[in-house]
């Protein structure tokens, strides 16, 4: 199955030039949402933080801003490159480096005291997504923090289906939890909540909590779960 992995590079310079602040068109909320997910007092306040798929580094650049020493890694030149020049600007100091999240073979091990998945896992695809948490598993301290948010399917999947017949885009008939483009290049994975905290459970990870979020979107339900290398 193709991925969609290649073409970021292309979208990021893309956004650059629409004068898009990173990914999406604006930050707040997202950053509200995480502030009351670190006030349930169980992610470390200080130390090394890793951002898997950081993008220009809004979400890595606000970490660090708390204190962190802030590490970001994306699969995209540019976005590294804007992750780069927005630390300039802001004057706050941010380690980013061009790389894949499924083997963060930058990293050593036991090294990060937090990883941060601010909506990376979704773009993740099938035996790719073991290799993402066996390697956070790898570079995570033991006793680190793992704080994943990810897209995942919303209760009425046969609604979204019928949604998504009107548009370019539709699930593989395999799986039916692998959203794909026109051209069946895979693009978003919209599995069961369960099944991703299974996921995450499977790579070693004590789980902490985890919730669902039904308000935000139609098309898809907010997972948040919170865990530690076991």
């Amino acid at each position: 199955m193709k991925t969609h992995y290649e073409d970021h590079d292309r979208l990021y310079q893309g956004f650059k030039a629409q004068g898009q602040p990173g990914w999406d068109s604006e930050y707040a909320n997202f950053k509200t949402h995480i502030e009351k997910i670190l006030a349930h007092g169980i992610a470390p306040t200080s130390g090394r933080l890793l951002e898997l798929g950081c993008g220009a580094g809004n979400m890595t650049l606000w970490f660090a801003n708390k204190g962190y020493e802030v590490s970001g890694v994306d699969i995209s030149p540019t976005a590294i490159e804007w992750a780069e020049e927005n630390a300039r600007e802001m004057k706050l100091a941010g380690k980013f480096c061009v790389g894949n999240v499924t083997d963060l073979a930058e990293y050593p091990d036991d090294y990060f005291d937090f990883i941060f998945d601010g909506h990376c896992l979704h773009c993740i695809i099938h035996e790719d997504r073991g290799r993402m948490l066996s390697s956070v598993h790898r570079v995570l301290k033991p006793g680190g923090y793992f704080l994943v948010d990810t897209m995942s399917a919303p209760v009425d999947l046969e609604k979204l289906q019928q949604e998504l017949a009107a548009t370019d885009k539709h699930f593989d008939d395999k799986s039916k939890c692998v959203l794909l483009d026109s051209s069946d290049i895979a693009i978003r994975y919209l599995g069961n909540p369960q099944e991703i905290v299974r996921e995450v459970d499977v790579a070693g990870f004590d789980l902490l909590r985890w919730i669902v979020d039904s308000t935000q979107q139609d098309t898809h339900h907010d997972l948040t779960i919170e865990a530690i290398k076991a």
